[in-house]
């Protein structure tokens, strides 16, 4: 016999045991009730108690202390709690118990026969090896394990649940009972929105994706110019290069439609355009126009900042903010190198928020509250450079320049992909003995969901099936192990 793997036939020399008896049988108490003065009891139920298995041994020593040191070996071995014992003619299965009483052995004898007890307070044996069942796709898709137990007890289950991907929710089903982890609701993606940039020219090259000629505006002037590259300092520059023709202004015009989101949708209700300009003179006399102007959904003018100067006989030019084709607001400034249009300093931007429209000009944010507006889509985005009237090329702003424009989309409504609490990878375990469980060989306490009950497998077969969130494509690999109990 083994006591946790030690053989003490092999560890202690001269012993051998002889036979072994308490191993068959186990006794049972029946609870009954009687009823009344009628014949006999009623049988109420009935519980093993616990099992003593005696062992009858030989210990033979040539000398005393042989003897006494070969005692001292064995009582080594024997003083251990709740430990494996096995049989050599049944090593498949093993008990567990406690060295509880021994004989008394006579003094002086160096051939001695006695016997020493083991109290085992589980009347059952356990195989000696663990039984695998594999789940797979029943007829209705389900993954489902069929659990057979050949022993005589029912035995606790343990389960070990390989993700294949993200998961946030594990249900183990029987008619015995339920046990979950997670969360059913949990879900795998969620809507969130965010900013997108649509549009993103950062140099005069980026405009020719616009188309030329074309725009919308906030006054139908004529776009019969045309527009060329300068580069100052290293940094290119749209500028305006035949002014074109016309009784008040005229020049010349870029458009383009905005791009779909990221979800295909066209049109903005939230957004910001925003435009790096250079607005500034050389001399008094010089005139000219310079329009960033957002178009709608319907081909009409949403809103538009215009940079223009037609004064010329002051240094003064004027920001004007439309809505609606309608001016809503101007400032005048002078048009120098300090300038909020000069070329280090020239950010302006229209943002709409719903209902709110925003203007960034000459340094400060100036809002207006448009009610009737607040439903009203962005799709088109136009450029204009132009003259007044006969005031010719020569008489043109002498820096009057687009470097860099771009449209951010705000609120882009957008698929978001929520770290589930189970990862693809992951391994969680469910230890239907000490009724806990893993992932990754963590306890996670809080994971349990309440009402769960850690059923047993029954002597013959059960079926168990074992679900997952909907989003978890492919499924989990799912095993079920048992350890079968014999009497």
């Amino acid at each position: 016999m083994s006591i946790n793997g030690v053989y003490l036939e092999n560890e202690v020399e001269g012993y051998r045991t002889l036979y072994v008896t308490g191993r068959e049988l186990p006794e049972a108490e029946i609870e009954e009730q009687q009823i009344g003065k009628a014949d006999g009891t009623e049988y109420q139920s009935k519980r093993f108690v616990p099992r003593v298995i005696t062992v009858t041994y030989q210990l033979v020593g040539n000398t005393p202390e042989e003897f006494r040191e070969r005692f001292n070996r064995l009582n080594r071995i024997l003083n251990q709690e709740e430990a494996k014992i096995v049989f050599r003619d049944e090593p498949d299965k093993y008990f567990i118990g406690t060295k509880s009483a021994g004989d008394e052995i006579p003094g002086g004898a160096l051939n001695v026969t006695g016997s020493f007890q083991f109290y085992c307070t589980n009347p059952y044996k356990y195989a000696a090896t663990e039984k695998t069942f594999q789940a797979s796709a029943g007829s209705n898709g389900v993954l489902e394990a069929t659990i057979v137990n050949d022993g005589a007890g029912a035995v606790s289950i343990n389960y070990g649940i390989t993700h294949n991907h993200e998961n946030g929710y594990i249900g183990i089903v029987s008619d015995l009972g339920v046990l979950q982890f997670g969360d059913a609701d949990e879900v795998d993606k969620e809507i969130r929105q965010k900013s997108q940039r649509l549009i993103d020219y950062k140099t005069a090259a980026d405009f020719s994706a616009m188309t030329d000629g074309q725009g919308v505006m906030a006054e139908n002037f004529p776009k019969n110019g045309t527009f060329k590259t300068t580069t100052i300092n290293g940094k290119q520059w749209l500028g305006l290069d035949n002014v074109g023709t016309g009784n008040k202004w005229h020049g010349a015009c870029k458009k383009v439609t905005i791009p779909a989101d990221s979800g295909g949708a066209s049109g903005a209700v939230n957004f910001t355009a925003r435009a790096q300009v250079w607005f500034q003179t050389a001399r008094v006399k010089e005139t000219g126009l310079l329009q960033l102007t957002i178009g709608d959904t319907d081909g009409k003018h949403l809103a538009s900042i215009h940079i223009f100067k037609s004064n010329i006989v002051a240094n003064e030019a004027v920001y004007v903010m439309h809505i609606n084709t309608k001016e809503r607001k101007r400032v005048s400034y002078t048009p120098n190198s300090k300038s909020s249009s000069s070329a280090d300093k020239g950010s302006i931007y229209i943002k709409k928020m719903g209902a709110k429209f925003e203007f960034y000009c000459n340094g400060i944010k100036h809002s207006f509250q448009m009610p009737e507006m607040k439903d009203k889509k962005a799709l088109t985005l136009t450029v204009f450079l132009g003259q007044f009237g006969t005031c010719g090329a020569e008489n043109l702003v002498n820096r009057m320049y687009f470097n860099s424009v771009s449209f951010q989309k705000d609120n882009v409504n957008y698929w978001y992909n929520i770290p589930n609490r189970y990862a693809q990878g992951s391994f969680a375990y469910v230890d239907g003995n000490k009724t806990k469980f893993y992932v990754d060989g963590v306890e996670s306490l809080g994971d349990e969901i309440v009402g769960s009950k850690y059923f047993l497998a029954p002597p013959g077969e059960m079926k168990v099936q074992f679900y997952c969130s909907e989003f978890c494509s492919p499924k989990p690999t799912i095993y079920a192990k048992i350890r079968e109990a014999f009497l």
